[in-house]
């Protein structure tokens, strides 16, 4: 084991903080939306744009995984919106945001030992930041607000937020250059082998997998990218950060 003075600690959240969500959430928040236009602005056939939508999002989805750019949800409204001759104007277009993620803001869910876990890093100076993939930041401001883990972090950086989705290297820097810190000195921690990980190993970083809810899609990336530690609870992680800063240099 090598020795390795951490300076901070970059944090998913997502399956790294709180619960997983799947494909079924998605579906819902479609029919929530179409719902709130039906009576809202007059929409004909709510059926079709809850489809319509999903589709629209799960295309999006793909795209940034491969082009590494994200597809906001207000652009993926708005396409819907147009197809079924609905108003796409900025105001109509924040409350539907609001709307379409308000399940996944109430469903969502601290994992075990999240709070003593961010509490027991600041407590040993580590400076705390996150990056979330997601496709609202507004989204991911509303989940940290509703758990009171907002403050723990800065900086916050969304994917929606910063244009570029991880495992692209800039997100990663972008943290590294606002806290003046060296790669090697900041750890990773996420769910994904194929974002979290192998982003923060693009760039030199260390990396924590969180396997409290294994990623079915890591399995992709199994045999190629490798996390420096696995742990599967969160309070793990302190102790674990200790044992690396005290572990006696090589040779």
């Amino acid at each position: 084991m090598i020795a390795m003075s951490v300076s901070g600690v970059i944090f998913d959240l997502g399956s790294t903080l709180i619960h997983r969500t799947g494909l079924e959430l998605e579906r819902e928040k479609c029919a929530a939306l179409a719902a709130l236009a039906r009576t809202e602005w007059g929409c004909r056939d709510s059926s079709a744009l809850a489809a319509r939508l999903l589709e629209i999002r799960l295309d999006g989805w793909r795209r940034s995984e491969e082009e590494l750019v994200e597809r906001v949800a207000t652009d993926s409204i708005a396409t819907a919106f147009r197809e079924m001759h609905l108003p796409t104007d900025a105001a109509t277009l924040r409350r539907a945001e609001r709307a379409f993620f308000e399940p996944e803001v109430r469903i969502s869910r601290l994992y075990p030992g999240a709070l003593k876990a961010l509490d027991a890093l600041r407590g040993m100076g580590l400076r705390l930041g996150m990056i979330s993939n997601a496709t609202s930041h507004q989204l991911i401001l509303d989940i940290t607000a509703k758990h009171g883990i907002g403050a723990y972090f800065d900086p916050l950086l969304t994917s929606a937020g910063f244009g570029k989705v991880k495992p692209h290297p800039a997100i990663f820097t972008q943290v590294l250059d606002a806290w003046h810190a060296a790669a090697a000195s900041v750890v990773m921690v996420g769910d994904t082998l194929g974002a979290d990980v192998l982003g923060a190993r693009t760039v030199g970083m260390r990396s924590i997998l969180v396997d409290i809810e294994p990623n079915p899609a890591n399995t992709a990336f199994a045999d190629s990218t490798r996390p420096t530690e696995r742990v599967t609870s969160l309070e793990e992680i302190p102790s674990l950060l200790n044992r690396w800063a005290a572990a006696p240099p090589p040779g």
